[in-house]
């Protein structure tokens, strides 16, 4: 049986604000493959980590990612909801991309890093076009551009014909979008349709699964193919996997 890949889902976000750099540090320690996040527009043009349109459930407070300024989101605790990381700047502080990029960086490791375009978004291509100028002012990192949205992946191909591109839906299936490498499900839709990673290896994608977070689902998916599995413990999802 083959091991899949093991990506911290948003971080190793079990005990730590998710998206939060303490997040990604912790997934590093925990020996983490490597990263998925989202990202999204700032009002002033800034990629940031968060997966919600709005900062309700992350810091609190009402307001649109995309209508504040970066500024404005530093002045919010992420952490709110985890008062053991009170103090802890790391914790409580949104991260944008590069902050995330340097810590990659510093730490040395092979990382593979899986960034989902957020969409719908009213900036449209302008997330995609502000992504590719980030990443060409970080060369030589392991870097993977995800997303549900068909128009952003097609718009990724027009801009950069190498990096990897995976393709995530929910369900129903559809057709995969021409230039994707890989296909990405939640692990409902995934273990309701066991054919699902051997007919997309067949087709000569590889499986991401998310969001895999007990022992019995990680041994099935590794059992099944899965070539990455999204976690939010990684730590326990690899002890799981080699026991």
């Amino acid at each position: 049986m083959s091991q899949p890949l093991i990506a911290a889902h948003r971080g190793a976000n079990e005990f730590l604000p998710e998206h939060s750099l303490a997040a990604f540090r912790q997934a590093i320690a925990e020996g983490a493959d490597g990263f998925e996040f989202d990202v999204r527009l700032t009002a002033d043009g800034h990629l940031v980590l968060h997966h919600d349109r709005t900062v309700k459930r992350t810091a609190g407070v009402r307001g649109a990612v995309s209508d504040l300024t970066l500024a404005r989101l530093r002045e919010l605790d992420f952490a709110h909801g985890h008062p053991d990381c009170a103090g802890d700047p790391e914790a409580s502080r949104i991260a944008t991309i590069e902050e995330l990029f340097g810590l990659v960086v510093d730490s040395g490791k092979d990382l593979k890093l899986m960034v989902e375009a957020k969409h719908p978004s009213k900036f449209g291509p302008r997330l995609e076009m502000r992504l590719w100028e980030t990443l060409r002012r970080w060369p030589g990192l392991d870097v993977t551009v995800m997303s549900f949205s068909r128009a952003a992946l097609r718009t990724w191909r027009g801009l950069d014909g190498s990096t990897p591109l995976v393709w995530i839906f929910e369900y129903p299936f559809r057709r995969p979008p021409d230039g994707v490498q890989a296909l990405s499900s939640k692990v409902d839709y995934v273990q309701s349709t066991p054919a699902f990673i051997e007919r997309t290896h067949e087709q000569g994608y590889q499986a991401y699964v998310w969001t895999v977070n007990d022992a019995e689902t990680a041994r099935a998916m590794a059992s099944a193919g899965a070539d990455v599995v999204f976690t939010d413990r990684p730590a326990a999802i690899r002890e799981a996997l080699i026991s």
